[in-house]
């Protein structure tokens, strides 16, 4: 009787402290690769996450708690001491890293776990005159399945980070463009001003089969038409007989009309308005309780965010497309 009491208090105890406990402290896991003679020796960092107070949200105890990852210590010291692992501590050079993704998230099944990672980031060589050349980068949705992701998860994201750094040490930078440190933090505006369609506002109608194609507005799906120039209707095409076929948004991923582009999304297409430098739409979002946690502590995931939400409960938000990939991220609201 006293031992099942004292399990019990024990019990208790434990989860007490992870109500209490809001945030779990991240750090990268020790590098398995050494460079005997690397070109590097300092890195810093470029923080251009929208959100830069955690890296996302893990679940942790018998109750599955969702817990904020927070990087202990900060993510410039901790990848200065990956670096130092990696080289031990040799190197003249400085590379600096602009970080445009990093996020952790699981998600809970009837039966397993699924853990989420999406990072991208972008690592330059400073050269003797300030300026900087493009030396790697990495963009990349990774799943882990199973039945405790946590550590996995978590595993395959000290992988990443780790490869990206260990490449970078005996590779030969990009010398065909150069890199003011302002430029750096305005890269993503750069990369956009090389995709036609964020330079114009004559858009090329037609059927765009993927992103790609929409990017550099080169649509190969053929024109489309109105039927009684009702555009509630839907989107028609004509078939080999010529007669009107209505069009089916999951096999395309943009349709332009009458130079007004739409986007789609969940098996519909949903106006695209240019806002500023991004292309913004009010989509749905089919989310569960749980992905809704996630997507307020961290921000809609990009590539891998359908997966994540993917509930019953359809709601419609402002979605804005990710330049690089196409994906759709979720604009947080501005207070």
């Amino acid at each position: 009787m006293k031992r099942t009491i004292f399990l019990f208090i024990i019990l208790v105890h434990t989860f007490v402290a992870e109500a209490q406990q809001k945030t779990r402290a991240f750090q990268f896991a020790k590098p398995r690769q050494v460079v005997a003679d690397p070109r590097y020796g300092k890195i810093s960092l470029h923080d251009a996450r929208e959100i830069k107070d955690n890296l996302g949200v893990i679940q942790v105890g018998m109750l599955n708690a969702n817990r904020l990852l927070v990087a202990e210590p900060s993510l410039e010291k901790q990848l200065q001491s990956q670096l130092d692992q990696i080289t031990g501590r040799k190197g003249e050079g400085e590379l600096l890293m602009r970080l445009e993704k990093f996020c952790i998230a699981e998600l809970t099944g009837a039966f397993s776990e699924k853990g989420f990672l999406d990072f991208r980031a972008v690592l330059f060589s400073k050269e003797a005159d300030g300026d900087y050349l493009q030396i790697g980068r990495v963009d990349t949705a990774i799943v882990v399945k199973g039945m405790d992701v946590t550590k996995a998860t978590l595993a395959r994201t000290s992988e990443v980070v780790n490869n990206l750094i260990f490449d970078a040490l005996s590779k030969q930078a990009d010398t065909t463009k150069r890199y003011s440190r302002k430029e750096i933090e305005y890269y993503d505006n750069i990369q956009k001003k090389q995709l036609a369609l964020y330079n114009t506002t004559a858009y090329k109608d037609g059927l765009y089969l993927s992103y790609e194609e929409f990017a550099r507005q080169t649509p190969s799906g053929g024109p489309v038409e109105l039927k009684d120039g009702d555009m509630y209707l839907g989107f028609f095409k004509k078939n080999e007989q010529g007669k009107l076929k209505k069009i089916n948004p999951k096999d395309y991923y943009a349709v332009v009309h009458t130079g007004n582009p739409f986007i789609s999304s969940q098996e519909q297409f949903y106006a695209l308005m240019k806002d500023e430098d991004d292309f913004v739409f009010v989509g749905p979002v089919k989310e569960t309780a749980s992905a809704t946690n996630v997507v307020v502590a961290s921000v809609l995931l990009g590539a891998i965010g359908g997966m994540l939400v993917s509930g019953p409960e359809t709601n419609y938000y402002m979605q804005k497309l990710d330049y690089a990939n196409g994906s759709f991220i979720r604009v947080l609201d501005k207070k």
